[in-house]
């Protein structure tokens, strides 16, 4: 539209000699297209991310940015930091990298946020060089050598790094870095009772009503747990510190936070004044422990019947669930694996009938055409385009009499499936008007057969 970038100084020129136009560093020119046939983007493997340690509950999103730059077979592993919160994903594949020594100078190495454990250098005869004669700043990604190691050639440096290091975007922010392609979203979630998840089981006829809060309504109290309360058809169960005798309940509490090996947890029930039955029942405060003393007390419930309502009782099988949200700790742990983009061969002879000529028919002129900038009342060379190509094929056209008009050599990376032709024969002559048939040879992927118009 003629209007410069605002956020930017900007630099566009045209070669006069070659009518082609130029661009600085704040400009860049795209053209969108689409992929080789067969064409698979990098992903992580099977779209999951294994929760190998720890009970956080936040969320956690990776974006692929950039497919051609996911590695293959390569792991990752998220850890975490308390004291404020952070995270930090460890590429675990190992680098090796060939780089020049210099006394007195850092040399940059292709990564920053080494992993200084993993970091070893090699000579050129594969020994290992001691670290004492070289400083490495594992977090700017730089060695130093010293004066010995100078005059010794080329070393090779070999070590894992963090793609992202003790980062506090816990917000979905965008600011993080992308890494191997990636770009990491995290939501840390507060320590809470999760609401949504909360409730009894779903063919539960029960009509009891329950409460649940931090023990004597402590904050310091709420622990990061779920818990399952299983029912029985007699007593199974009993408060492990009485005060009136071994209060006995038909039900059993259950530690269920995924991620780890149910474990049954001890209880206190507190008996109502009412009550000398020594047998739980609605009403009464249910303690529960995470060991077997007072003070490791984290939630209590109360199980009660709403006035006017049928009381019925929970039957055997039934259980309620109590859920929390979580946040991340240095117990969490998070592993994924990548693949790599790839060129699927079935895929590839099956995409073949998506091939195509663009436009079709081609009418004149063409909108992807470039105009003559030095003459803006002519026209610029005539231009269509072959699509969905596979990386390596033959494109040979003819007229509708059986003559070869051109033959078009499609060589390319895999996510480009494009081939322009200038509507000129092979003898550099512009085409005339009419039908022409087009026939793509992919070798063992097959071939595609297919016609075009052309009206001037």
């Amino acid at each position: 539209l003629g209007i410069a970038p605002s956020e930017c100084s900007k630099q566009i020129t045209v070669d006069p000699e070659r009518n082609e136009t130029l661009y600085d560093v704040n400009t860049l020119k795209i053209i969108p297209r689409s992929p080789a046939a067969g064409y698979t983007e990098g992903q992580i493997n099977n779209d999951v991310i294994l929760h190998t340690g720890g009970v956080g509950t936040g969320d956690l999103r990776i974006e692929i940015v950039d497919p051609r730059m996911v590695e293959e077979t390569n792991d990752f592993r998220i850890t975490f930091t308390s004291g404020p919160t952070t995270y930090s994903v460890e590429d675990l594949k190992p680098v090796e990298a060939e780089i020049t020594i210099r006394h007195g100078q850092f040399v940059a190495l292709p990564h920053a946020n080494i992993v200084d454990s993993t970091f070893v250098l090699m000579d050129g005869n594969g020994n290992v060089v001691v670290d004492t004669n070289y400083t490495l700043n594992a977090e700017g990604g730089k060695i130093q050598g010293d004066s010995v190691l100078v005059n010794l050639g080329k070393y090779i440096a070999s070590y894992q790094h963090f793609g992202v290091r003790m980062s506090t975007l816990l917000e979905n922010e965008e600011s993080n870095p992308v890494f191997d392609g990636m770009k990491i979203y995290f939501k840390d979630e507060p320590l809470e009772l999760d609401d949504s998840r909360m409730g009894w089981n779903m063919t539960s006829p029960t009509t009891l009503s329950t409460t649940v809060k931090a023990f004597n309504g402590v904050p310091s109290k709420k622990y990061p747990a779920d818990y399952e309360i299983r029912f029985f058809d007699e007593p199974v169960d009993s408060s492990s510190q009485p005060t009136k005798g071994y209060i006995k309940a038909n039900f059993e509490i259950w530690e269920v936070s995924e991620g780890m090996i149910p474990e049954k947890r001890k209880m206190i029930i507190l008996e109502l004044p009412s009550s000398s039955d020594s047998l739980w029942t609605s009403g009464e405060r249910v303690i529960i422990l995470q060991d077997s003393v007072t003070s490791s007390a984290s939630w209590e419930f109360t199980m009660d019947y709403t006035s006017g309502q049928d009381t019925i009782p929970p039957l055997a099988g039934d259980s309620y669930y109590i859920a929390t949200t979580r946040p991340f700790t240095e117990l969490d742990v998070f592993e994924f694996s990548t693949q790599s983009s790839f060129i699927d061969n079935r895929m590839a002879k099956a995409e073949l009938d998506n091939i195509s000529a663009v436009p079709n028919p081609y009418v004149v002129t063409n909108a992807i055409e470039s105009a003559d900038i030095q003459n803006r009342t002519e026209r610029g060379p005539r231009r269509m385009y072959f699509n969905h190509l596979p990386e390596v094929c033959t494109i040979r056209i003819y007229t509708l009499s059986g003559e070869l008009v051109e033959t078009l050599e499609h060589n390319s990376t895999m996510d480009d499936g494009k081939e322009y032709w200038d509507l000129t024969t092979k003898d550099n002559f512009p085409i005339a008007y009419g039908v022409y048939i087009y026939h793509v040879d992919a070798g063992e992927l097959g071939e595609k057969i297919g016609r075009f118009g052309v009206i001037k």
